[in-house]
């Protein structure tokens, strides 16, 4: 209890002295976007690589979909990093997971953020070393489990599962299993070291692990939502017409990248490799790993709101999520587009 309280007192006042340091520039023409290093957020990736190599008659993919607005992107490596910034102000649009959207959403109190759109689902699992005794949940007492960060959808996910399996997983420490937070580019070296027994994470790090690592997928949730588009109030509220015009340029890019997978694959591959700084020499094994996770992915524009009530359920259960208003109100719909709820 010390620890989500705690957590929530951080996020409270991380929001006061962004908001206060920020102010909103209501004529800016700039749509500031951000999006992981994760396939599943190929959306973001597309976009982004579009934006950069100015594929779409000299724009980028948004920029050539909303008039009058130009594109900056921003990476980060997980979710509560990610709302850090739309609470700051620094971005307006972010591809993330729900957990941490909902709990943005719960800390302020309905207020600050709003779903525009679904963008993927799939492409998580709980892998396990390939030579693992592990075969069942109970196998996991006395074990680690390894997710991004404290709070991001994954480590919900994997808090959830462990708790309704009977395994106790506290935020403080201790208990049946150790869930240790832990950055998606380090958890290869951790399991082929033996240092932890198994990491709840998404793709390309799922096949990535299979392939350099030997490791096998234990627990997979092939229809769990795994990435939206968020954005803050405060731009939309400003900028109603451009929002419209960013939700039917989201749509659009989803059905082109499903009618146009190996050319939406070579985006991310190339956007991947500038974001992780690889060797040209390591493309044809990204490739491998992006069309190993390709089939892990359903692509959707569309939000399900009876996944985003069990991630409440989830969160609540874990103790990450505490009080979450009306969950309706967190979809944006241009009439009560951003207007502060009374809850």
């Amino acid at each position: 209890m010390k620890t989500r309280i705690s957590i929530l007192l951080l996020i409270l006042c991380s929001i006061v002295v962004l908001c206060q340091c920020s102010r909103e520039d209501a004529t800016s023409t700039k749509i500031r976007l951000g999006c992981f290093p994760n396939v599943t957020h190929v959306q973001g990736l597309v976009a982004r690589n579009m934006f950069r190599h100015k594929t779409i008659d000299g724009k980028g993919w948004f920029e050539a979909n909303v008039p009058g607005y130009t594109e900056e992107w921003y990476t980060f490596n997980a979710g509560p990093t990610a709302m850090e910034a739309l609470f700051g102000k620094t971005t307006d649009l972010v591809y993330v997971g729900p957990s941490p959207a909902l709990n943005a959403y719960s800390v302020a109190a309905g207020r600050e953020i709003r779903l525009l759109a679904g963008a993927v689902n799939g492409g998580a699992a709980l892998m396990i070393p390939g030579n693992s005794s592990i075969q069942k949940p109970s196998d996991f007492k006395g074990k680690s489990i390894a997710t991004p960060q404290l709070g991001n959808t994954q480590d919900v996910s994997c808090r959830a599962w462990l708790i309704n399996h009977g395994l106790t997983c506290p935020l403080e420490g201790g208990g049946d299993c150790r869930v240790a937070p832990t950055p998606n580019a380090m958890q290869l070296q951790l399991m082929t070291q033996g240092d932890i027994d198994g990491c709840w994470t998404v793709e390309p790090w799922v096949s990535r692990l299979e392939k350099k690592a030997g490791a096998k997928i234990l627990v997979e949730e092939p229809d769990v939502v795994t990435t939206v588009l968020a954005a803050r109030t405060g731009w939309l509220k400003h900028h109603p017409d451009a929002a419209q015009q960013v939700i039917h340029a989201h749509k659009a890019l989803t059905k082109w990248i499903e009618q146009n997978p190996d050319a939406a694959k070579r985006h991310v591959v190339d956007e991947l490799m500038y974001l992780t700084q690889s060797d040209e020499a390591e493309r044809h094994e990204l490739e491998e790993i992006v069309n190993s996770s390709w089939k892990r992915l359903k692509l959707t524009d569309k939000i399900d709101l009876e996944s985003l009530k069990q991630f409440v359920t989830n969160g609540q259960k874990t103790g990450l999520l505490d009080y979450v208003p009306a969950l309706e109100g967190i979809l944006y719909t241009p009439t009560s587009n951003t207007s502060p709820q009374a809850h």
